[in-house]
C-alpha cells in the first residue's frame, strides 16, 4: 500500500511549534504491487514457460507477488461519520485507503465534556470530538457556538440571538493552526438543521426554535447539540471512482519497450510479435476508456504469445521483464472491477445501466472534461442512509434519475498533472466539472421544474421534537376554535370580532400544517422531498472536498477549468451561460443576462471559483492567475486535437465575444489545441494517436518542451505550500456565508 501522506499523530504539535513535518510524496500512483486482482493479469502467469520460478529469481519479493491474494475488505472513505452513525461507510477503490483515510487513533488536543466560552476555538469544526477522534471534511460552526454559550438553558429567543450574533465577520479562530479562519454561523446551516429558518427580514419563520419560542418553552444546550449531531452533512459520503495513474500510457510504454526488445532479438517480423502488438493496443484502448476491465482472454493470449516468443529469443530474460510489467499493469487496472457494496440498499443508477464497479462512468464524455490529464477521478457525493420520514427513504428530483447513485447530491470530475512552473515535482489538480442535479432546479429557467423543486423542499431532518411541539400547538388552537364553531354553526353565526379571532386561529393552524414538521404531523410521512443538504453551499463543499484531496495526494495547486477553454470551444452552439456562471471565463469571472436579454461580463467570480479565493485568503494560500498544464510537461511528444473556427462559426463568435479562448491564429482562423495525452517517445505518441483517432476529430503529434507556452493556459489558481496542505487535512466549516449559490442578503441583520 502507498504510505501515509504524513504522520498525523504529531503534525499538529509541529505546526504549533512552527516546524514543517516531513511529507511523503505519492507520485507513482501504484495501487498495490502485492495484491492485484485475479481478474486477468496475474491469474494465468503460472502457466507461462518463463514460469514463476524464473521471475522469482530475478525480482526481489516476487514469490510473495505471485501468491494468491487473500480476499480484501472494502476500503472506506468517511468524510463525516458521527458517533451515532452505524449505517455503514462509503466506499472507495481498493488500494487507496492510505491516501484517503487519515484518522489518528489518539486525540492530539484534550477536550473537556463541557466547554466554557472560547474553549473550542483551538479545535473548531470537530463537533466536540477533537482532531484525533475524527477526520471529517467539514464540521459545524453551529456546534461550536452552542458549546460556547454561557448558559445551559435559555428561552428560544435568547438562543436565536446568540446564534445570530455568531454571524459577525470578526468571529474567527484566534489561535492554533486555523488562526484567522471564519467561525461564522450561517443561516444556510441553521435552515438545514431544521433549527431555525429566518426570512429576508431576519425574523424567525419556522424550525424548532420558532416553535419553542411560540410555546414559550426553554431550550437546553444538549437538545441543540444533538440536532447538530443529527445534521445530514454528517451522513454525507464520497464514492471515489477512477483508476490511479495513467494506465493508457503505461501500456503504450510497455508496447514501445516490447518493440525495442523484439528488434534487438530479430523477432520484429514474426506473426507472434504482431499478435502481441495488436493485443497490447486493445488493452491500451480499454485503459483509455476506463469503463471495463481488461479482457482476461486477451491477457492470456498475450502471456502465451510471450511464452512462445521467449522460446525463440536469444535472451528470454528480456521478455520475462515485459511479462512481469504486463501483469502488474493489468492486475492494478483490473482491481477496479471490484464490486461496490453500497450501504442501506442504495442502488447504482450510473449511466442508467447500473454498473457497480470502481471505473469512472463518464471519462469518454470528452466534451465535458479537459483531456490529457492523469489520475482521472469522479467523486460522487451522496447521503449514505435512507432518509428519515420519507417514503422509500430517497430524495426525489424533477429530472431523471441521478447520474450515479440513489441519494446522490452531486459529482465532481477532475485529474492532475506535474507542473514544473510550481517548482520541483509538484502537481496541479484540474477540475472540469462539479454538478448537482438535485439542487440545480432551484435556478432552472424551466418554471415547472423550479416550482416542483421548492414545492418538494420539505426538510425531513430533526423533526421529531418539532412534531411533538406542533401537535401540542395545533391541539391548543383547535380547542380555541371549537367554541366558535359550536356557537356559530358556521361563520355566519359569529360576530365580526369572533370571525376575526377564528380566522387568526385557522391561519395559525394552516401555517403549522404547511411546515415540514406539520406535514409529518398530518400524514406521518413525507411522500417525496428535494431537501438534500448543501442546497445553497454545494460549491463551497466541492472546494473543501477537493482541497482535502490535494492534501491527501500532496498536490500543491488547483484550478477550475474555465468554460471558455472547455464547453465554450467543444459545444459552442449550445447555451453556455450556466457553465460560465459555474466555471467562469479565462480570468475566473462570470457573465449575466441583462434586461435586454443580452449577455454582459461581470467582475464577480464564478460560483466554483469564488470559494477557492475565500479559502485561500483564510488559510494563507495564494490565489492568482497561473499557468495550468494541458498534458504532462515532462513528456515531449503530445497528441493534440486541433479545433478550428474554420469548422465552426459558433466557436468564432464565442472568441469575438470573449467567451472562448484559442491557442494560436492561422490566417483568419483561430485554433485551440486540446491535449489528448503525452508520451516519452514519438513511437509511443503515434500509438496513442492510433487508439484515439476513432473518438475524436483532427489529431496530430507535436513536440513540446516543458517551457513551451502552448503547453499551458493561464487561469485562476489556488497554490498551497506544504504547511497550508496540512491545514487542509483538518475539518473545515461546513456552510458558506456568501458566494456561490448563497444569497448575499444578510438575513441576520435584525438580530445583530
Amino acid at each position: 500500500m502507498a504510505e501515509q501522506f504524513l504522520n498525523t499523530d504529531t503534525f499538529l504539535e509541529q505546526i504549533r511549534k512552527g516546524s514543517t513535518p516531513m511529507t511523503k510524496e505519492d507520485t507513482t500512483v501504484v495501487v498495490d504491487d502485492k495484491q492485484p486482482s485475479a481478474v486477468g493479469g496475474l491469474a494465468a502467469l503460472g502457466a507461462t514457460a518463463l514460469g514463476t520460478a524464473l521471475i522469482a529469481k530475478r525480482i526481489p519479493g516476487a514469490r510473495n507477488f505471485f501468491k494468491s491474494p487473500k480476499p480484501r475488505s472494502n476500503v472506506t472513505y468517511t468524510p463525516n461519520k458521527t458517533v451515532s452513525d452505524s449505517a455503514g461507510d462509503s466506499l472507495t477503490a481498493t488500494g487507496q485507503s492510505q491516501e484517503l483515510i487519515l484518522s489518528p487513533s489518539k486525540a492530539l488536543v484534550p477536550l473537556s465534556t463541557r466547554s466554557k466560552f472560547g474553549e473550542v476555538q483551538n479545535i473548531p469544526f470537530t463537533q466536540g470530538k477533537g482532531y484525533g477522534d475524527t477526520n471529517p471534511i467539514v464540521g459545524s460552526a453551529t456546534f461550536d457556538r452552542i458549546k460556547e454559550a454561557q448558559f445551559d438553558s435559555a428561552p428560544a429567543e435568547q438562543w436565536i440571538k446568540w446564534l445570530g450574533k455568531a454571524n459577525n465577520p470578526q468571529l474567527k479562530v484566534n489561535s492554533g493552526p486555523l488562526t484567522g479562519v471564519s467561525r461564522r454561523v450561517t443561516a444556510d446551516e441553521l435552515d438545514e438543521l431544521n433549527m431555525i429558518k429566518l426570512g429576508k427580514d431576519g425574523k424567525p419563520e419556522s424550525g424548532f426554535l420558532k416553535i419553542a419560542m411560540d410555546e414559550k418553552m426553554p431550550v437546553d444546550r444538549d437538545t441543540l447539540l444533538e440536532m447538530v449531531n443529527n445534521s445530514p452533512i454528517n451522513s454525507l459520503r464520497t464514492l471515489r471512482l477512477g483508476v490511479r495513474g495513467n494506465p493508457t500510457e503505461q501500456v503504450l510504454e510497455l508496447t514501445d519497450e516490447f518493440k525495442n526488445v523484439a528488434i534487438k532479438q530479430g523477432l520484429q517480423d514474426t506473426g507472434t510479435t504482431q499478435s502481441i502488438l495488436n493485443n497490447l493496443r486493445g488493452l491500451a484502448k480499454t485503459a483509455d476508456n476506463q469503463m471495463n476491465p481488461m479482457d482476461a482472454d486477451a491477457i492470456r493470449i498475450l502471456q502465451n504469445d510471450l511464452r512462445d516468443l521467449a522460446g525463440e529469443a536469444s535472451d528470454p530474460a528480456a521478455l520475462s521483464d515485459i511479462l512481469v510489467r504486463l501483469n502488474r499493469i493489468t492486475g492494478n487496472y483490473n482491481q477496479y472491477s471490484k464490486k461496490v457494496d453500497l450501504p442501506n440498499g442504495l442502488k447504482f443508477r450510473r449511466d442508467k445501466g447500473g454498473r457497480d464497479n470502481f471505473y469512472p462512468a463518464y471519462k469518454n464524455q470528452t466534451s465535458y472534461a479537459l483531456q490529457g490529464g492523469e489520475n482521472y477521478t469522479e467523486d460522487v457525493i451522496y447521503y449514505g442512509k435512507k432518509l428519515p420520514n420519507v417514503t422509500g427513504g430517497k430524495f426525489s428530483t424533477s429530472q431523471a434519475s441521478p447520474h450515479y447513485i440513489d441519494n446522490e447530491i452531486g459529482f465532481i470530475r477532475y485529474d492532475d498533472l506535474p507542473n514544473p512552473k510550481l517548482g520541483g515535482n509538484k502537481r496541479h489538480l484540474r477540475v472540469s466539472e462539479a454538478q448537482t442535479d438535485i439542487h440545480s432546479e432551484q435556478f432552472s429557467s424551466n418554471t415547472s421544474n423550479r416550482e416542483t423543486y421548492f414545492r418538494n423542499k420539505i426538510n425531513p431532518f430533526n423533526t421529531e421534537t418539532s412534531v411533538k411541539l406542533l401537535k401540542k400547538q395545533r391541539d391548543e388552537l383547535m380547542e380555541k376554535a371549537a367554541p366558535f364553531r359550536e356557537i356559530g354553526r358556521g361563520i355566519a353565526g359569529l360576530t365580526r370580532k369572533q370571525q376575526q379571532e377564528l380566522a387568526n386561529v385557522n391561519y395559525r393552524i394552516s401555517q403549522i400544517e404547511k411546515s415540514a414538521a406539520g406535514k409529518l404531523l398530518q400524514r406521518g410521512i413525507i411522500e417525496q422531498t428535494t431537501a438534500a443538504p448543501l442546497s445553497r453551499s454545494w460549491p463551497d463543499y466541492v472546494a473543501k472536498n477537493l482541497l482535502r484531496t490535494m492534501a491527501e495526494r500532496n498536490i500543491n495547486a488547483i484550478s477550475i477549468v474555465p468554460s471558455a477553454m472547455n464547453k465554450g470551444i467543444k459545444m459552442p452552439g449550445r447555451s453556455m451561460i450556466g457553465d460560465e456562471l459555474n466555471y467562469g471565463l479565462m480570468d475566473g469571472t462570470t457573465v449575466m443576462r441583462t434586461s435586454e436579454n443580452t449577455i454582459k461580463k461581470t467582475s464577480s467570480l464564478a460560483t466554483m471559483v469564488a470559494p477557492l479565493k475565500k479559502i485561500a485568503k483564510q488559510y494563507g494560500a495564494k490565489f492568482e492567475m497561473f499557468p495550468m498544464p494541458k498534458s504532462n510537461p515532462n513528456k515531449r511528444f503530445k497528441v493534440v486535437e486541433e479545433i478550428s473556427t474554420s469548422d465552426n462559426s459558433d466557436y468564432l463568435r464565442n472568441i469575438k465575444d470573449g467567451r472562448a479562448t484559442y491557442t494560436y491564429k492561422d490566417g483568419d482562423n483561430y485554433v485551440f489545441q486540446e491535449h489528448i495525452g503525452a508520451s516519452n517517445t514519438l513511437d509511443e505518441a503515434e500509438e496513442l494517436l492510433k487508439i484515439s483517432s476513432g473518438n475524436r476529430g483532427k489529431l496530430r503529434v507535436v513536440e513540446m518542451g516543458p517551457d513551451e507556452p502552448r503547453l499551458y493556459e493561464t487561469v485562476p489558481t489556488l497554490i498551497a505550500d506544504d504547511q497550508v496542505l496540512k491545514k487542509f487535512l483538518l475539518p473545515m466549516k461546513a456552510y458558506m456565508y456568501q458566494g456561490g449559490f448563497v444569497d448575499n442578503t444578510n438575513i441576520f441583520s435584525s438580530l445583530l
